[in-house]
C-alpha cells in the first residue's frame, strides 16, 4: 500500500472523483477545538487536533457515542486529515478504545503505524470514520479509510458484537466504493489497477456476524487483444478456492 505523501498535491485534485458512494457526508458533528498541549508553532508544524463525535445505534436500539480523535494538517494549499483513535462511550463510561495505528499495523506489518500517535492520512474530512451496517444486523458498523492513493482507499472496519458488547475488528478493505447491498445481504468492494483493469471483491456475514471473503470478480483487458474483456471468477466453495474463466 503506498503512502498517501508520495502523491501531495496531485491526488488531493483526484481524491473529489474517488468518493466512495457507501461513505456519503456525514452531518457535520465534528468538535473543534485548538489543541491544548501545542505551541501555535507546533500547531503549524503537527497539524490541529480535532473530535469528531458520532451517535451510532447498536443491538436493541442502544445509542453508544463514538468520539473519534482527529487531525488536520496544513498542506500546500489544501489539508489531509487523519484519525488516531476511536473512543467508544456508553453514557460517561468508556466501554473500548478502537486504535486505527494498531488496525494498519495488521494491515501492511508496518511497525511505525503502531503507535497511538499515527494519524493514517486522506484528503478529504468526510473520509474520517462513518457508520455503515455492514453485516446486516441491524447495528451499525464503524468503516474508517486509513490511506488513499490515487484510485483505490484502504479501510479498516470494526463490526458491533452483541455478545462481547464491543466493537471487533473486521476485515480490512481495498477499493474505491465499499457497498453494502442488504438484499443481497453481501458487501461489494470495487476496485481499479492498471489500465481496463477492475476487480469486485464480495463478502458476506456467517451466522456470527463475521463478514467473510467469497468472490473476487477480476476484469482485465484481453490478451488477444479484442474489445471483449477477459473476466476471471474465484470464489470459496466448501472452504476452498475454485477459479473460472468467463
Amino acid at each position: 500500500m503506498r503512502s498517501i505523501f508520495a502523491f501531495l498535491l496531485p491526488l488531493a485534485l483526484l481524491a473529489g472523483c474517488a468518493a466512495p458512494p457507501s461513505s456519503p457526508v456525514p452531518e457535520d458533528t465534528a468538535l473543534e477545538s485548538s489543541p491544548s498541549s501545542l505551541s501555535p508553532d507546533d500547531d503549524t508544524q503537527d497539524g490541529t487536533l480535532f473530535d469528531r463525535e458520532l451517535s451510532v445505534t447498536v443491538d436493541g436500539g442502544r445509542t453508544l457515542t463514538l468520539v473519534a480523535h482527529c487531525k488536520e494538517t496544513a498542506m500546500e494549499g489544501f489539508s489531509a486529515y487523519g484519525t488516531g483513535t476511536i473512543d467508544v462511550l456508553d453514557g460517561e463510561d468508556r466501554l473500548q478504545t478502537l486504535n486505527v495505528g494498531e488496525g494498519v499495523l495488521t494491515l501492511e506489518e508496518n511497525p511505525a503505524a503502531s503507535s497511538a500517535e499515527v494519524y493514517p492520512t486522506v484528503f478529504e474530512s468526510f473520509y474520517l470514520p462513518t457508520l455503515e451496517d455492514l453485516n446486516f444486523d441491524s447495528a451499525q458498523d464503524i468503516l474508517c479509510m486509513c490511506d488513499m492513493g490515487t484510485v483505490n482507499g484502504s479501510y479498516l472496519c470494526w463490526l458491533w458484537d452483541p455478545a462481547q458488547g464491543r466493537f471487533t475488528d473486521g476485515p480490512g478493505l481495498l477499493g474505491y466504493a465499499v457497498e453494502p447491498a442488504p438484499d443481497a445481504r453481501q458487501v461489494r468492494v470495487s476496485s481499479r489497477g492498471g489500465w481496463g483493469t477492475y476487480d469486485t471483491d464480495i463478502y458476506v456475514p456467517d451466522e456470527h456476524g463475521t463478514l467473510v471473503h467469497v468472490k473476487n470478480i477480476h476484469e482485465a483487458p484481453a490478451a488477444d487483444g479484442s474489445g471483449t474483456p477477459q473476466v476471471t471468477v474465484r470464489e470459496l466453495v466448501n472452504g476452498q478456492w475454485a477459479e473460472r474463466t468467463e
